[in-house]
């Protein structure tokens, strides 16, 4: 509300800014009126002062709702994102979502700040000085808005560049993400291969996309603005001829001309704004399309509505057939076994064989096809898919950390730290034999990814982070 007020303001002071300088020319330079020498001044500091109030609360109000507007869009779509099925995953690259996440989102910011900002306070404005040019001389505003036409032509060509383009933009900054993402988290195998051209050959490529359609966007607006002050500019200089050639003798005064021509000049601002708005709008509609994609997309399942104090741990597999989608073979096929309460087994196969395939069907990260999966005599279905997952310790292969300290790593997720289980998960690890010789113990930070730890020491941190949620 206060923004639009503010909005209301500056059209209003500047509005009043075109209409004073007819009294300022004729009262003022023409007639030299006392009055007006002595007020005129007075006034111009008033409207430059209302001007300058309403500037601010416009700008520090419609940016506060923008930044707002992002902050709950980003938590409603990272909290989407995280809860996405497993399928999901794996068949949109994490350094895509990323970008949609930041780039895209920071679109729709500028489309809920800077676009709407320029439409409803420039349009006002416009309104404003139209209203006040149409009271000195109706038949030279009504040549003024030949003018609108053609600018409704030029601005629906441009639409359907904008809207192309700036999808494209999107898509390539996704790759451009990509190609930077996995360069950096393989700086080592990049180092060690001595594959840097090939790595910014990849690179160069997303940049170039990128740089190629940042241009045919910037074309398309460098094309239709000046287009459109090309035309005002002519439609300018037939009002000034009609004006000076007595054909239209409305402006009987220097003060009435003056006051005409600088609304005019004052209109050309606001217009061009207005025609580069479309691009902003373009952008913030390509940006929110890709948001609201992701954010369309249904979660996933939560499972039955089973629960119980605790699983007992019978597990048996009956004709299991699984496979992941975009792929031609079984993962795994006809599959059964029992598993017994109480007994360790380790499934042993060669590499594809579906070994982590079973644990992701344990884990309710995917749904077989085929056959049935009992959880103490239950189907898996039947099980609420947070309570299955709250009895499961899980270490994938590869040693998944988070940047921070190793007892946050180990007591991941956990509401707060039970100083008794973690001291006893961090013995049965063997993290003590390297934590103990570390500066801050298990407040030691490990970086991205438990970049400061060796393979060894990363994968005792996932064994413990399982212990401890057992």
């Amino acid at each position: 509300m206060l923004s639009m007020v503010g909005m209301v303001f500056v059209a209003g002071a500047e509005t009043a800014f075109a209409a004073l300088l007819k009294p300022i020319m004729d009262g003022g330079f023409i007639e030299r009126d006392a009055a007006m020498i002595k007020w005129a001044p007075g006034m111009l500091v008033v409207i430059f002062l209302v001007r300058s109030l309403g500037s601010f609360s416009d700008q520090y109000c419609i940016s506060r709702v923008s930044r707002y507007v992002v902050y709950d869009l980003r938590a409603l779509m990272f909290d989407r994102m995280i809860r996405l099925p497993s399928q999901y995953f794996d068949q949109h690259p994490s350094s895509l979502l990323v970008s949609k996440l930041v780039y895209d989102v920071e679109q729709i910011a500028v489309a809920s700040s800077i676009a709407i900002r320029i439409f409803v306070k420039d349009s006002i404005l416009c309104i404003g000085l139209l209203s006040w040019m149409a009271y000195l001389s109706w038949q030279l505003t009504l040549v003024f808005l030949v003018v609108t036409p053609v600018a409704a032509f030029i601005m629906q060509k441009a639409n359907r560049r904008f809207r192309k383009t700036s999808e494209a933009i999107q898509r390539s900054m996704g790759w451009i993400t990509h190609s930077a993402k996995e360069a950096f988290q393989g700086h080592r195998v990049v180092k060690a291969y001595g594959s840097y051209d090939h790595e910014n050959g990849r690179f160069e490529g997303a940049n170039r996309d990128n740089r190629a359609q940042s241009m045919r966007k910037a074309l398309v607006a460098s094309v239709s603005v000046p287009l459109l002050i090309f035309f005002a500019g002519v439609t300018v200089a037939v009002i000034i001829y009609l004006s000076m050639s007595g054909v239209i003798e409305s402006l009987v005064s220097p003060g009435t001309f003056v006051s005409y021509l600088g609304a005019i000049l004052l209109l050309m601002g606001p217009v061009k704004r207005l025609a580069r708005v479309n691009e902003h709008l373009q952008t913030g509609v390509a940006a929110a399309e890709s948001v609201f994609e992701v954010l369309d997309k249904p979660i996933e399942a939560t499972g039955g509505s089973k629960t119980a104090d605790k699983i007992a741990g019978d597990i048996e597999f009956r004709n299991v057939t699984f496979q992941y989608d975009m792929t031609d073979n079984s993962a795994l096929r006809q599959v059964s076994f029992r598993i017994n309460r109480g007994e360790t087994v380790a499934l042993v196969g060669a590499s594809g064989s579906g070994k982590t395939s079973i644990a992701s069907l344990l884990l309710g990260f995917y749904r077989a096809q085929q056959g049935e999966i009992l959880i103490d005599g239950a189907p898996i279905e039947d099980y609420r898919i947070d309570f299955l997952r709250s009895q499961i310790g899980f270490t994938s292969q590869e040693a998944v950390l988070f940047d921070g300290s190793i007892e946050s790593n180990v007591a991941y997720s956990a509401a707060q730290i039970d100083t008794k289980v973690l001291a006893e998960v961090v013995e049965a690890s063997r993290i003590s034999a390297f934590s103990q010789k570390l500066p801050d113990l298990l407040k030691t930070a490990i970086g991205e990814q438990g970049i400061r730890l060796s393979g060894g020491q990363r994968q005792r941190l996932t064994i413990a982070r399982a212990l401890y949620r057992c």
